[in-house]
Parts: structure tokens; sequence; C-alpha cells
């Protein structure tokens, strides 16, 4: 739980008091036991669910932050927005929405390990706005439904540059360039 993809930011600096402000909100869900289950989870090829999760955490809370918004509950919410524990492979398979369905899961488990308020359950159930159960409500749940792709698209980038890179090494070593 140190890096986070996107940025040079890590967590070991002490000094910085956005960083601890930021772990202290998170802190308690981080370390539940049945959220670290997430980490066991692949999620947009590259990372973990409980990774991104804490990405989503993260630049929700600055830009939250920045914008005199909410930005506890609204990291909070960010970092439950995806907290369900089933396989999306398997899932995918039952021919259900995973879109509509995982928010509701998160939802219900975020309800069952941790206090929420109106703005931690808007980010959870409307992140997948446009695709899932209806646009967010609360000015944070757009900041999280953004976070959220933004970091999914960081995320499955990574995942796609590293293949590149492989194709062009090995075309490079077959033709000599």
């Amino acid at each position: 739980m140190t890096k986070i993809h996107g940025s040079k930011q890590t967590f070991l600096d002490a000094d910085d008091d956005t960083a601890m402000e930021f772990l202290n909100t998170v802190a308690d869900i981080a370390a539940d036991r049945t959220y670290q289950k997430l980490k066991n989870f692949i999620h947009h090829q590259s990372t973990n669910r409980y990774q991104h999760c804490l990405n989503v955490a993260w630049y929700t809370f600055l830009w939250c932050k920045k914008m005199g918004l909410n930005h506890v509950s609204a990291a909070r919410g960010a970092m439950c927005h995806d907290f369900y524990l089933y396989d999306n492979a398997e899932f995918y398979k039952t021919g259900m929405r995973h879109a509509v369905v995982h928010p509701r899961y998160a939802l219900l488990n975020t309800r069952l390990h941790f206090r929420t308020d109106q703005v931690m359950e808007d980010c959870i159930l409307h992140h997948m706005w446009p695709a899932g159960l209806g646009r967010p409500i609360t000015p944070e749940g757009v900041v999280v439904t953004v976070a959220d792709k933004y970091c999914a698209s960081l995320e499955w980038g990574t995942k796609q540059a590293e293949k590149w890179a492989a194709y062009e090494k090995e075309y490079r070593e077959k033709h000599g360039s």
C-alpha cells in the first residue's frame, strides 16, 4: 500500500500531511480482514482490486479536498466502491450485468463492515455511471465516477503498454532493428 498508479506519491513519507490524512481516513477499511481479500482478485489486468480501490480513493481524496467537497466520505466511498468478493471472469458466465450488480454487492459488504453515510453510499452505488444504476446524486459521487474511469485507464493501459513493449522487443530481435 505504498504506491498509487500514475502518481509519484508514495505513503512512506510520514512528513507528508496529505498522505497521512488520507491514510488515517481509510486505515480501518484497508486493515479489515474481509476487505483484505480484495488483494486476491485481479482487476483491470495489471493490478488487484484492493490496489484499484486504493488508487481511486487517493485521487478522489485529493480532488474532493481541492474542490472543498466532503473528501473524507468520498475517499471512504471510493475505497469501498468495488468491495465485492467474486471473480469477474466467473461472474460474466452468469449473463448478469456486472456494471449493475457489483455496486449493490459492494454497498452490502460496506454496510456489513463499516458505518456509511449518504455520500459514501452514492459513491458506491453510482460509480459505474453511465453503464450502471444511474448517475451520481452528490458531487463527490461524480468525482468517484471520474476517478474510477481515470484509474481503470491507467491500470489497463499499464498492461497494454507492457504487452506492446514485449511485442516490439520480439520484433526487433527477429528483424534486427
